[in-house]
């Protein structure tokens, strides 16, 4: 692997440990890419540095990238999920080099090096696709081109979340316990200064009702004033906030690796539930919500339906996977898809609380 991504090949790995306390590496596919739908196809990694295009309808593979004649490409891993607009694919590698692919052939239009190791998603907006790196960097690439928009900006520690692109303006978390705003044309400061944490945040941000919530490695989930970056409240669980919040009916559902997942006010942060529900394993991934069912998938396997109003099973049993979920769901019509540790691809029905496999690594 490239000397640049050695460091956080060595901290990732130690972070695993402490996070899940595994004493055994993780399965392949490394990295927890979320899987992606557009037009009928599904981007998900089935492989170990791969990015797969599944047919939906008949869950074929449409293309794969790299493709089995494409010996010089490495991507290593993909933790970063990819983003798709204007019949392009955009995605980042733990390699460090970042992808614009034609969605229908899964061919190379422009690639960027970066200057680290890429593990967080990609943004759109604008015709300006942004990404971060390890090594501390936020990059503004023209869409269309790859050419820079602006210098990269650089924070105090690495960006391991995705970027938040919202009316003009570029959220953003970082290990070096930062939230950042910039103003997405320029790459210039909005706030008089970034929002300081007790721990790393990893998080990737979440914008609603004017305020931008956050988790953290100090075990906080914080609620800050999208204008100013100033806190509102903050909500501390047990162990490490690394769940991408859901807001939804003016209620925050955040997992954490206390193995809880809380309901919380989004105006003033106070729980909404009698208590948390608690999982078998760790939460990381976010839940969704479908048809009254709020969706919830942990890293040991299971996946539940709750009640959002109360946070009870609303199914008969939790569904019991061979391999554990840490990339977030996505929502397909009324379906939950689901990329598991191991590469395969679920479909959850969150009516019956049942499910079915819809490929799985070649």
């Amino acid at each position: 692997m490239a000397a640049r991504g050695a460091a956080l090949v060595v901290g990732l790995s130690l972070l695993s440990l402490v996070l899940f306390a595994a004493c055994r590496q993780i399965a392949s596919p490394e990295g927890w890419a979320a899987p992606v739908a557009v037009d009928g196809t599904v981007l998900v990694a089935l492989e170990r540095g791969k990015l797969s295009a599944i047919d939906l309808e008949t869950t074929q593979e449409v293309w794969r990238f790299p493709s089995q004649e494409d010996k010089d490409t490495d991507l290593v891993a993909l933790y970063g999920t990819p983003v798709t607009g204007d019949g392009r694919v955009y995605v980042g590698a733990f390699s460090g080099t970042f992808y614009a692919l034609d969605l229908e052939t899964g061919q190379v239009l422009w690639q960027q090096e970066t200057d680290g190791a890429i593990v967080g998603g990609a943004a759109l907006a604008g015709g300006t696709v942004y990404v971060g790196s390890s090594e501390n960097k936020l990059y503004a690439f023209d869409a269309e081109t790859g050419a820079a928009r602006w210098p990269p900006f650089e924070a105090g520690g690495g960006i391991w979340s995705t970027p938040l692109v919202e009316a003009g303006t570029v959220y953003l978390s970082s290990m070096d316990k930062r939230v950042y705003a910039l103003d997405a044309a320029t790459g210039q400061p909005r706030w008089s200064q970034p929002f300081k944490a007790d721990g790393a945040l990893p998080s990737t941000p979440v914008l609603a009702g004017g305020r931008i919530y956050a988790g953290g490695l100090d075990n906080r989930l914080y609620a800050l004033d999208a204008a100013t970056g100033q806190v509102e409240w903050s909500f501390q669980a047990d162990n490490w906030i690394w769940c991408e919040p859901l807001v939804a009916d003016g209620v925050v559902y955040v997992g954490s690796l206390d193995h809880h997942l809380y309901a919380l006010d989004a105006a003033t942060g106070e729980p909404r539930w009698p208590s948390p529900f608690r999982a078998e394993g760790p939460i990381r991934a976010r839940p969704v919500l479908v048809d009254g069912v709020l969706v919830v998938a942990d890293r040991s396997g299971n996946v539940y339906g709750l009640d959002p109003a109360t946070g009870e099973e609303s199914w008969p049993s939790s569904i019991i996977l061979e391999s554990g979920i840490l990339a977030n769901p996505l929502l397909v019509d009324s379906d939950v898809l689901l990329s598991a540790r191991n590469g395969d691809l679920l479909r959850v029905d969150p009516e019956a609380g049942s499910f079915a496999l819809v490929a799985s690594a070649p």
